[in-house]
């Protein structure tokens, strides 16, 4: 049900009138909505109260037994086994002929009768059972049936809820109307305290004024099925229907009524049919057709709609109603073959009707039913005050003009308009910015605060850094800003052609997503996010991609933002689900494009800067840049005399792996390994790639024993380590480490150089090699 006009709750009510009336006049409209919403909740309240207080009065006055009004008198058409009246000999079939010494022809002779009853005290009955008369004694007085009378209060609560959100609806809007008018027809159906004994005065009121809502409800919820989420087609191409589901659904109503006032109450019979038909009616014929046509009009919406959000929003309000069409349907048959029905099948009727308030609610945060109100609201107000400004901004030039013209004369006249019309051309843009600017913060706090925070987050990236601390930063924060459960970033390498995991809020951190990486030039799901160029679903990403899906399945994603910077794609921002299971409203959509836009320009160059530092592939610094660093830290140790040590590792049988599965799943590993080995390192440490498979790692302000603990740490984790290639299969290598300390490498000329390090840690991996790979090996001597 898309009734635009009932999503926000009270503190929302009148902010669209605030902008066009006086002040005076949003106070009266707030007024009235808060007088309504009381006087609403007090008669509903009211009417809760008394169907308690009659409920519990008459639970002393019960005995467990179902009385029906036919041409004879009452019959007894069920008894409950465990009650007082089936102790007491009472058995369905019989047909009472007095009770505690009324004569009863009519249920409101048996409701006079009752009202005598005293519980705990015997009540003389006296009954027909075939050509027989037995006298019996039941003693009056059942615990009250709490979880019944619970149900129908939280049902009632629901369809009031409901109703005060209709309440706060814009003018005009059929669809929030109707809404109202059924959901406080319900509720005050519900409230009703019909089910009196011993009331014989609040009997017919309940059961007239139950019969009058019934008829309402069935022209309104035909109605509001037909707006859901728009006008049904069938309507378009058959008004008449409207005033048909009215004409048959409170016709019924007052026949219903009007038949049970003049027979029962009254004791006339003016009418062809009795009461007793026009009910059998009612439940049987006009009920089912009610409940099936519902079925029909939002099942075929849910189905056909042109728009998914659509479809979602009837398919959830369908599911909602089905239970009690359901109910209504089956107790329709079940009444044509079963005689008398099972006394416990009344109850089930408030637990449907509870689904139908539930899945209202659902779609309401799930599905956003009120973005569209919200979106009118904005539009609206933003269109009147810029259009506002328009008006004064042209009526301050043609004032200026025409008072430049009679002050300043001939040609003078002239430029004192240019002039003037230049100074308020270069005002409009500033003013029109402050106005939005004043909107925004005035009648959105919630989407200018978050406004606020992601362009506060796009500042701070910048000052991260090194890609991924920007990375985790991101994540980290976005998270927080959008009540997200996780948030994963994927970054492209330069060449785009495939993607990695680059930081990640999730417990298992990016481990799933490496193993093997994503092909964006070749998988469809990536490619249709790099040609949409704005976030999607990531169930609409995965229907492309079965790979992907697998993929992303762990990550409980719900978008999937493309990071765009020249139509490259930089990236992929993944945000998990909210917290509570909600969906993600069309603004936060839309300033999460904004945002990845510009994560996406800043990460580029943050990229550019770092890619002739650090390696592309492996993240590692590169060749050059280690090479340097090894060279700054021999500086250093010579001045202060401090330990400092290196170490040369190689992949044991990486080869095998390129051969086995090629060179882009080789990369996929070489990858992996090189964040595992990265991790071991301390934060002093440096580690780049020396060249192919072959890792430098300097290790400044460490000897030989430290650097092999070091070594030996890395050596374990990459034996752990594991990379699932396409085919399903686990690849794993192992790592030969080779160390050399400044203090064990013999002095040429009294100096010792990078080249010498180097070649002795060389010796060392040489060694480790020949020793069965899979080692850490100090210096050989």
């Amino acid at each position: 049900m898309q009734i635009s006009a009932t999503g926000q709750p009270g503190a929302v009510c009148g902010k669209i009138a605030g902008q066009i009336t006086s002040r005076d006049q949003l106070s009266t409209q707030r007024s009235v909505f808060l007088g309504l919403s009381v006087a609403l909740t007090l008669l509903i309240g009211g009417l809760l109260v008394a169907q308690w207080r009659v409920a519990l009065e008459s639970s002393g006055r019960r005995l467990g037994f179902l009385p029906d009004e036919g041409s004879e008198g009452i019959l007894v058409k069920a008894v409950d086994p465990a009650q007082p009246a089936f102790r007491a000999g009472l058995r369905a079939g019989d047909q009472l002929i007095e009770v505690a010494g009324r004569r009863t022809r009519t249920l409101t002779d048996y409701d006079l009768a009752a009202a005598r009853f005293a519980s705990g005290r015997p009540v003389l009955f006296r009954v027909r059972r075939g050509r027989a008369l037995r006298d019996l004694r039941p003693v009056p007085g059942m615990a009250p049936d709490w979880f019944a009378l619970a149900v129908d209060a939280l049902t009632t609560l629901g369809f009031l809820a409901l109703a005060l959100l209709a309440l706060n609806r814009r003018a005009g809007d059929l669809r929030g109307l109707v809404f109202l008018l059924f959901t406080l027809a319900v509720a005050l159906e519900l409230a009703l305290p019909i089910k009196a004994i011993g009331a014989p005065l609040l009997m017919p009121v309940g059961l007239s004024a139950y019969y009058l809502l019934t008829g309402l409800q069935i022209g309104l919820e035909l109605h509001l099925a037909s707006l859901i989420p728009d006008r049904h087609p069938w309507v378009r191409r058959l008004p008449w229907l409207i005033p048909l589901f009215y004409v048959g659904g409170i016709g019924m109503g007052l026949a219903s009524c009007a038949t049970y006032v003049i027979e029962e109450v009254i004791g006339w019979h003016l009418f062809p049919w009795s009461s007793g038909a026009v009910g059998t009616l009612l439940r049987s014929v006009a009920m089912p057709i009610w409940a099936m046509a519902i079925v029909a009009l939002l099942g075929y919406q849910a189905l056909r709609f042109p728009r998914p959000r659509g479809r979602y929003q009837a398919g959830l309000v369908l599911a909602g109603v089905f239970p009690w069409c359901v109910f209504v349907v089956v107790t329709a048959i079940l009444g044509r073959i079963v005689q008398p029905l099972p006394m416990w099948l009344s109850a089930l009727e408030p637990l449907a009707l509870l689904c139908y308030p539930i899945a209202f609610f659902a779609a309401i945060y799930r599905y956003h039913l009120f973005d569209i109100e919200l979106v009118v609201r904005r539009s609206l107000i933003y269109t009147t005050l810029t259009g506002i400004l328009f008006l004064v901004f042209y009526a301050a030039l043609g004032a200026g003009g025409v008072l430049a013209s009679r002050l300043v004369g001939g040609n003078a006249s002239v430029w004192a308009v240019s002039t003037a019309t230049l100074i308020l051309g270069l005002l409009f843009a500033p003013l029109r910015r402050l106005l939005q600017g004043s909107i925004g913060r005035r009648f959105f706090p919630e989407r200018y605060a978050l406004r606020q925070q992601l362009i506060a987050l796009a500042g701070e990236l910048p000052a991260q850094g090194k890609l991924p601390r920007m990375g985790e930063h991101l994540v980290a924060r976005l998270g927080e800003i959008f009540a997200a459960r996780s948030a994963t970033l994927l970054i492209a390498d330069s060449g785009a052609s495939f993607l990695s995991g680059l930081a990640s809020t999730l417990p298992d951190g990016l481990e799933p997503l490496d193993q093997p990486p994503f092909r964006t030039l070749e998988d469809p799901g990536i490619d249709l996010l790099r040609r949409a160029g704005k976030p999607l679903p990531v169930e609409q990403v995965t229907a492309r991609s079965a790979m992907l899906e697998k993929r992303l399945l762990p990550l409980d994603a719900a978008l999937a933002a493309p990071l765009l910077s020249h139509d490259l794609l930089v990236g992929v921002l993944l945000v998990g689900r909210k917290e509570g299971s909600r969906s993600y409203p069309a603004e936060e959509i839309d300033l999460l494009d904004l945002l990845a836009r510009h994560v996406a320009t800043v990460f580029e160059n943050v990229r550019l800067f770092e890619s002739a530092t650090y390696e592309s592939l492996t993240g590692l610094l590169r060749r050059e840049t280690i090479l340097e660093q090894l060279d700054r830290e021999l500086e250093r140790v010579r001045r202060y005399r401090r330990p400092l040590a290196i170490a040369m590792a190689d992949l044991d049988h990486f080869k095998e792996v390129n051969d086995r599965y090629g060179h882009l799943a080789g990369d996929a590993l070489l990858k992996r390994i090189s964040q595992v080995a990265a991790g071991g390192l301390r934060s002093t440490d440096c580690m780049g790639r020396y060249g192919g498979e072959e890792f430098l790692l300097v290790l400044p302000e460490t000897d030989m024993e430290g650097a092999c603990g070091v070594a030996e740490k890395i050596r374990a984790l990459v034996q752990r380590t594991t990379v699932e290639m396409e085919d399903g299969t686990l690849a794993r290598v192992t790592i030969s480490i080779g160390l050399a300390s400044l203090a064990d490498v013999p002095a040429k000329d009294g100096r010792i150089t990078a080249r010498d390090l180097i070649a002795a840690a060389d010796r060392s991996l040489y060694a480790a090699k020949n020793g069965g790979r899979n080692r850490v090996f100090p210096l050989v001597a």
